[in-house]
């Protein structure tokens, strides 16, 4: 123990380096998430307790799941940075998926209405079990490698807000903190599964939005910012596209329109996304917790580009020298006291574990449900898949550890681009969603050629934004049509069947029994030209897709009111 004085003149006292109170925070909140993670070990003595929860969350879970598992410490680390080095425009960062969002209203009965524990489930029922096993691979190096950046980015973040990035023992700090966020979410997401997940996902979502907005205040407050007013004013003497919402350079309108269409097809890829639609209680709470808890994200997001504005600004009147990767974890320990400082370190921690917990789980599933069942055991019981999975989980998890390992000094942005080749097998998802005649030579076809594409304008050609999103797209899709079109269509039996199924809500299975015909008459089919089978919206469907567009427009709105008044 060391005694010290505080910027104010307060006696503080640290232990290795760190003010007592941080090291109490941190303490607290990483014991209840492992006492939250046993008390939900009971409850998950099977397959669908331990993946879905039993399918039995309310509608604020939900939110709270689907926000938590979709938000990590990349994500204000990243807006942050791209606002201090290209201003407001740097928000796009993480608003690339906004105009996705609507479709998330309509995505989410589809998935539950799958009846299924993965979405390899949905390959198997759709196309076989080849475009199974071909999903299964992809997602799981894909997503042990995006998991391996988050951990990696998380503790550099940790690392920064600390003070530890440049002293002698800074190696052993990175160790430290890597493990001891690894083996936290990993042994409650061992015990609890996905009951244990969401639950400390409602946690950690609440202090996700904490971190969001903790700091504002008192960046406001700085006498170099001097107010909202202080802030426009600086910023526009100091350059006028710091004000701007879009970049020609890296957000235009072009790019972000194709980024909105890019959005609802990377989330169908997602492994995940079975349990943040379909661990509710009816398809009202996985439309409202899928949908609300990524707009939640957005307006979270704003936030975090707010303070990297004031940070910005502050930096410019400082005549401080600017650094965009460092800005997240300096302005931390400047605006806040102590205390809030160590409540920061656990929001960022409670970040990176929402993520990590999802991935543990949901590839752990994946291995069992649609790898070992398949492959090695047809006739393993409930139990055996559920050991398999936990163990399986658990080995996912380490490899993500040892990846972060190797990967100290690379780039987290580089790494994540591999999570952006996952997303594109959500254009075979989507295309078998809404073509009858789309096959396993389909998928094959679209994703090979629709990932060959995006490695050659990315890493050969070095294109352009709008370039690397949108040919992907188109190739994907034609990749999808040709090898669909010259190989035999999918057997007729099993098409029907998996059509009916996502047009039978849940609990009315008795009308499985029925036709196609009599469950989607003629006049409820939207297009059916060239095989297509687009079934017109209900009135939930419209009139939440419009009001959710319309919250992400507010948005936007909001945010050129706050750069011009």
């Amino acid at each position: 123990m060391m005694e010290h004085y505080d910027s104010k003149g307060q006696l503080r006292v640290a232990f290795l380096g760190l003010d007592i109170a941080i090291w109490t925070v941190l303490v607290v909140y990483l014991t209840g998430m492992l006492l939250l993670g046993w008390w939900s070990k009971r409850e998950t003595h099977s397959q669908e307790g331990y993946l879905l929860g039993n399918r039995r969350f309310g509608s604020f879970m939900m939110i709270m799941h689907s926000f938590g598992t979709g938000t990590h410490p990349g994500a204000p680390a990243g807006v942050i940075s791209m606002t201090v080095s290209n201003g407001a425009s740097g928000i796009w960062v993480s608003w690339m998926w906004m105009f996705g969002t609507p479709f998330y209203w309509l995505i989410a009965p589809l998935i539950r209405r799958m009846r299924s524990l993965t979405m390899a489930d949905y390959f198997e029922q759709r196309f076989g079990r080849v475009a199974s096993t071909l999903y299964v691979v992809v997602a799981i190096v894909g997503m042990t490698v995006f998991l391996a950046s988050v951990l990696l980015a998380t503790t550099r973040t940790v690392q920064g807000i600390m003070g530890k990035t440049s002293s002698t023992d800074s190696d052993v700090w990175f160790f430290g903190i890597l493990l001891v966020i690894t083996v936290v979410f990993i042994v409650y997401s061992y015990w609890g599964g996905i009951v244990a997940a969401i639950r400390t996902d409602m946690i950690q979502g609440l202090m996700i939005i904490t971190l969001s907005f903790l700091a504002i205040p008192a960046a406001f407050n700085l006498e170099q910012v001097g107010g909202l007013a202080g802030l426009r004013q600086t910023l526009a003497q100091a350059d006028p596209h710091y004000l701007h919402l879009f970049d020609a350079q890296h957000f235009n309108w072009m790019t972000v329109l194709l980024l909105s269409i890019n959005a609802p097809l990377s989330m169908l890829a997602m492994p995940h996304l079975m349990s943040v639609c379909a661990a509710g209680r009816s398809e009202w709470e996985g439309r409202v917790g899928f949908t609300c808890g990524n707009i939640l994200k957005r307006i979270c997001t704003i936030g975090w580009c707010v303070l990297g504005l004031c940070w910005l600004a502050y930096l410019i009147k400082s005549q401080a020298e600017i650094h965009p990767d460092a800005a997240f974890g300096d302005s931390i320990r400047v605006l806040l006291s102590p205390f809030l400082q160590g409540i920061m370190l656990a929001c960022i921690m409670a970040a990176a574990m929402s993520s990590g917990d999802a991935v543990q789980i949901t590839l752990g599933g994946l291995i069992s449900q649609n790898i070992y069942r398949v492959f090695f055991n047809p006739e393993a019981q409930e139990a055996q898949l559920l050991k398999v999975t936990r163990r399986m989980g658990l080995i996912v998890a380490l490899c993500a550890v040892g990846t972060a390992m190797l990967m100290r000094s690379s780039v987290v942005k580089a790494i994540l681009d591999y999570l952006n080749i996952l997303s594109l097998i959500g254009i075979s998802v989507a295309m078998g969603l809404v073509w009858r005649r789309m096959n396993t030579s389909g998928v094959v076809g679209s994703v090979v050629l629709a990932v060959t594409t995006f490695v050659v304008t990315r890493y050969g050609l070095d294109c352009s934004r709008q370039i690397v999103t949108g040919l992907p797209l188109l190739a994907g899709v034609t990749g999808g049509i040709i090898g669909s079109l010259l190989t035999k269509p999918p057997p007729w039996d099993q098409v029907e069947q998996f059509f009916k199924k996502i047009y039978v809500p849940i609990g009315a299975e008795e009308d499985l029994a029925r036709p196609l015909s009599q469950i989607v008459p003629l006049d409820e089919r939207l297009v059916t030209a060239a095989g297509l089978f687009i079934v017109r919206p209900s009135r939930q469907s419209w009139v939440g897709f419009l009001v959710t567009l319309a919250i992400c427009l507010g948005a936007v709105l909001f945010m050129l009111w706050f750069l011009h008044g």
